[in-house]
């Protein structure tokens, strides 16, 4: 572990996280499973608005963002449907109540006269975790949506209702106005509508509000003879760096990913690095850490310098490596 000090050194680095402060403070939403509903589906359009504009879709649309920022911010995600297909109500209901859903979030858009415009976020009668829930999520909608705030209001819709967990349902505009129907099916906006959902689950659960940064969920390798290959998963595109650092107790390959966070490899630590003995005489020995608001991954290699090519893969986002010794 000599060189790997050296490292730690070279880093400047203060005392990393380890096994003992891991998980000391809730810094994002891991733990916490959450149902995520996207109204009407299917054989069922919900309201249909200027332009034809259809609310399944839309609703399909803003859930599927919605889910993908709770599972990068660590949540486990439900959804009652992840496509354009008709679920009944009292399936939506099983659906969450069967998984133990801490929350459950239903995704709709209203409809009325043209002129009639704005969101709003209902709760079950009499409620609190429920009034909570969506006065949090109604706020940060408030910040990022350029829509009238019709406010939090109360409500016996069926989802809430028979819900055995905290519920709301959000009515994310009037797809029958046409500005909000503008705003509805603007790809963008539909980000800030699911970051504005993001950001009220986590004031919600007491998390600092905050924007996912990508996770690497993965860090697997082979060796395949002429080279040595590493392959860092990740929950979506990161900025990275290679470069070398060489002891005289050992030559190290250096992956460093910017802004990005390490989930438990379920490895062996040594303070404050995870490590894992990969079976190959190129690269022996595999190390990981996060500091700073970055990863580092740190392979052992059996020549100084060794060459190497490095690249990236998308869907899934992938860090690739090849190491030639």
């Amino acid at each position: 572990m000599g060189a790997l000090m050296m490292f730690l050194l070279l880093l400047a680095m203060v005392p990393a996280f380890s096994a003992a402060n891991v998980g000391a403070v809730q810094t994002n939403l891991s733990g916490y499973a959450i149902c995520v509903d996207a109204g009407h589906g299917g054989k069922d359009p919900g309201a249909i608005g200027v332009k034809e504009v259809k609310e399944k879709d839309i609703n399909l649309a803003i859930a599927l963002k919605v889910a993908k920022l709770l599972e990068e911010d660590g949540a486990k995600v439900i959804l009652t449907r992840d496509g354009d297909y008709f679920v009944t109500l009292s399936g939506r209901v099983q659906i969450a109540n069967s998984n133990h859903c801490d929350i459950f979030i239903s995704i709709h858009a209203n409809s009325g006269p043209s002129s009639a415009s704005g969101f709003e976020v209902y709760h079950y009668y009499g409620s609190y975790r429920g009034n909570l829930l969506a006065t949090y999520v109604d706020q940060e909608i408030a910040k990022l949506i350029p829509l009238k705030n019709r406010g939090v209001k109360e409500a016996g819709f069926y989802v809430i209702k028979y819900t055995s967990m905290p519920a709301i349902l959000i009515e994310t505009g009037f797809v029958t106005n046409s500005y909000d129907a503008s705003i509805l099916t603007n790809e963008n906006y539909q980000w800030k509508y699911a970051y504005a959902v993001l950001h009220g689950v986590q004031r919600y659960f007491g998390v600092p509000v905050h924007d996912p940064v990508p996770t690497v969920t993965g860090i697997r390798f082979a060796d395949h003879g002429s080279y040595f290959r590493v392959v860092v998963d990740l929950s979506e595109t990161a900025s990275y760096h290679t470069y070398y650092t060489s002891y005289s107790d050992g030559h190290h390959l250096v992956i460093q990913i910017d802004n990005a966070r390490l989930s438990d490899r379920g490895w062996a630590t040594y303070n404050g690095w995870y490590y894992t003995y990969t079976g190959s005489s190129s690269a022996p020995v595999i190390y990981a850490t996060e500091y700073g608001g970055n990863v580092y991954i740190v392979v052992d290699v059996s020549s100084a310098y060794a060459p190497y090519n490095d690249f990236t893969l998308s869907n899934p986002d992938r860090i690739v490596v090849d190491i030639y010794p």
